[in-house]
């Protein structure tokens, strides 16, 4: 079962008797970024939440198509102009992305680094059944790759030009794109003046405002078991971001390999088995939780206050909890047996 955050926009209206009328929660389904994107508008007019979400989906089509990693778009346009060695003009759709991931990079001492997409394609994740792969890379495959090194630090920008001295580098922005994409849609939203709303990519969440007079409450699957870890409520504008070895996987002779791969070693990750982290940044946030997924139990305190955290729950690879203390008072866990590790003050 996933590690992943399920909205229960649902149980506030059949538990409070002071909440406005359930007609008043306009949802829609749509279908971007391999996943399945819920979209939750509160107290809007159903002819104007009907056209704002054909909007968003739209948005999403098109961001879909520019930022996909193997699929013809911007960033697949983007890699090959990185493997000419000279200066190019960059598309606008891409640009800012590049940046921020190099900040990002240095932020996390490394370990976000979409700059290792040929080492994600080697394991067989550019597809989409990744659960069909049959077979482990070559270990001197993986190893001509971690000898090479391409790095986010292997783009030279100057202005809205763009030149790649690597030739080893792919971009993949799957663990940063989403967040990025969902900041947009809600920077959209607020844009038409539709202010309670709730954005679910996939168990990658974005709230702004509340509905009614309760805060969104936002329940927390357990990575293991088909039950709830437990609950937060969300602020406005705050995101909640997870990671996880249970989404783009595949087994093979009984061990699981899934699609966070470790830029160190070029194998996925085994520090933990799931990440959640929350920030007003949804685009931080997806990047966060990737990169603290890779960082080791030591890494973790000091990767998430360089990046700039102040919330984060980590399911290490023996299903212990480690949280910081702020995220600890905000958690009601389900099973009260269940103890909290704490990392610290973030």
């Amino acid at each position: 079962m996933p590690f992943r955050l399920i909205s229960l926009y649902l149980l506030f209206i059949s538990l409070s008797s002071c909440q406005k009328a359930p007609e008043e929660m306009f949802k829609r389904q749509i279908l971007s970024f391999g996943t399945q994107i819920d979209i939750t508008l509160y107290g809007v007019e159903p002819s104007k939440a009907d056209q704002a979400i054909k909007h968003l989906e739209t948005q999403l089509d098109v961001m879909h198509i520019q930022w996909h990693a193997w699929r013809k778009g911007s960033l697949t346009k983007l890699n090959g102009q990185l493997q000419s060695g000279e200066f190019f003009l960059a598309d606008a759709e891409v640009l800012p992305l590049v940046i921020e991931s190099q900040q990002l990079f240095i932020k996390t001492k490394g370990l976000f680094n979409p700059a290792i997409g040929k080492l994600i394609e080697l394991w067989g994740f550019y597809r989409d059944n990744p659960e069909a792969n049959t077979k482990i890379p070559p270990q001197e495959a993986i190893q001509a790759l971690l000898n090479s090194n391409p790095t986010m630090m292997d783009i030279i920008i100057e202005d809205n030009l763009l030149k790649g001295t690597n030739p080893d580098i792919q971009i993949d922005f799957g663990g940063y794109a989403k967040g990025y994409g969902i900041d947009r849609l809600v920077e959209q939203l607020k844009a038409q003046n539709i202010n309670h709303a709730l954005i679910n990519a996939g168990g990658d969440i974005k709230a702004i405002g509340q509905p009614g007079n309760r805060a969104w409450k936002i329940a927390i699957q357990h990575p293991t078991k088909q039950e709830a870890l437990g609950w937060i409520e969300l602020e406005d504008g705050e995101g909640v971001f997870s990671s996880g070895d249970y989404q783009r996987n595949f087994t093979k002779e009984g061990r699981v390999y899934h699609h966070i791969i470790d830029p160190r070693t070029g194998y996925p990750s085994q520090h933990a088995k799931a990440v959640t982290v929350i920030h007003p940044n949804g685009a931080i946030a997806d990047a966060s939780a990737t990169a603290l997924m890779v960082a080791s139990h030591e890494q973790w305190l000091e990767i998430a206050k360089n990046i700039g955290l102040k919330h984060l729950l980590i399911v290490d690879g023996d299903g212990q909890l480690y949280s910081d203390s702020l995220f600890a008072e905000r958690l009601h866990l389900t099973d009260q047996t269940m103890t909290i590790n704490l990392l610290g003050n973030l």
